[in-house]
């Protein structure tokens, strides 16, 4: 197939520039039939939210380093104890999140001029960092050291994982002449998988097959909120998400849902959510699976099942 030979030939040249690879991908989730799998492209072409689960690859280590004087001495770019800290304060000051788009993040590596870059610390935490420090030392600075080739992986990382994904769409598509023979195939093997074990690994834990996909449909009452609720439980939704579709829902009274998969906009940024979770695997189901089994719980809801 000539788009996906493409990808692989961009995305195995030295000079392939990774975004074109990703547009590319983009074009062939959609004529393949699994538009679903777009939102993890969209967000390395376009950046990811601050309340997004990020995949492990844009989490990076850091270093907490401050300037401190106690007026007689002064230190300059030093390690400092970090124990005595909330422990989700001190994870947020050692791991990086790296949110930027592709783009930015190439052109960060591309334009740094040293090894490490230096991400501020607000100076109202001063006091508090400065309370593990001996002889009456005060924070005047603080700052976390992100390593410059840390930051360059998160490239090496998306480039290598879609090019596992796409050698394997390569062996499954190499005798395709036409859409019809295209179609055929993509019916004959789990496109859905395959994406999400390579791109996140094998660690997907729930299938729901057209079996299952009844036993939803059947389970759920129109209109019965704990009917819904107990499917996506039983689907390892957490239930702080269960509360948020269910505040969802009652912003969403005021538009009338009237024809299948057309939910109102609170709920539609829910799924967007959820999709997202399966995408970085924080819910652990296959994201294709997510999809179906999200619009046809809320369907099942809505009464819209035929």
């Amino acid at each position: 197939m000539k788009l996906v030979d493409e990808i692989i030939e961009v995305l195995s040249s030295d000079n392939g520039i990774l975004t074109e690879a990703l547009i590319k991908t983009k074009v062939l989730l959609h004529k393949i039939g699994h538009k679903e799998l777009v939102i993890w492209v969209n967000k390395e072409l376009n950046g990811y939210t601050e309340s997004d689960e990020l995949p492990d690859y844009r989490l990076i280590p850091a270093q907490v380093r401050v300037s401190a004087t106690n007026g007689a001495y002064t230190v300059n770019s030093h390690p400092i104890p970090m124990h005595h800290l909330d422990k989700e304060l001190r994870h947020s000051l050692e791991e990086a999140r790296l949110t930027y788009s592709l783009a930015i993040i190439e052109r960060i590596v591309v334009s740094s001029k040293e090894d490490i870059l230096h991400k501020p610390i607000p100076m109202e935490l001063n006091g508090m960092l400065g309370k593990g420090l001996a002889n009456s030392y005060l924070i005047q600075r603080a700052w976390s050291e992100i390593p410059v080739a840390s930051v360059s992986n998160i490239l090496m990382q998306v480039r290598s994982r879609l090019l596992d994904f796409i050698l394997e769409l390569s062996s499954e598509f190499s005798e395709i002449d036409s859409d019809k023979d295209l179609k055929e195939v993509v019916e004959k093997f789990d496109a859905s998988n395959l994406f999400n074990n390579a791109i996140f690994g094998d660690n997907v834990t729930i299938l729901l097959g057209s079996e299952n996909t009844q036993k939803v449909t059947h389970s759920i009452i129109n209109n019965d909120f704990e009917s819904l609720a107990k499917i996506l439980r039983e689907n390892k939704v957490t239930g702080n998400d269960v509360a948020l579709l269910e505040d969802a829902i009652n912003d969403d009274v005021s538009f009338p849902i009237v024809e299948k998969d057309k939910f109102g906009p609170s709920v539609k940024s829910w799924i967007e959510s959820m999709l997202s979770k399966a995408i970085n695997a924080s819910w652990q189901i296959e994201l294709g699976v997510a999809g179906s089994l999200l619009a046809t719980a809320l369907n099942s809801y809505y009464g819209l099942t035929t």
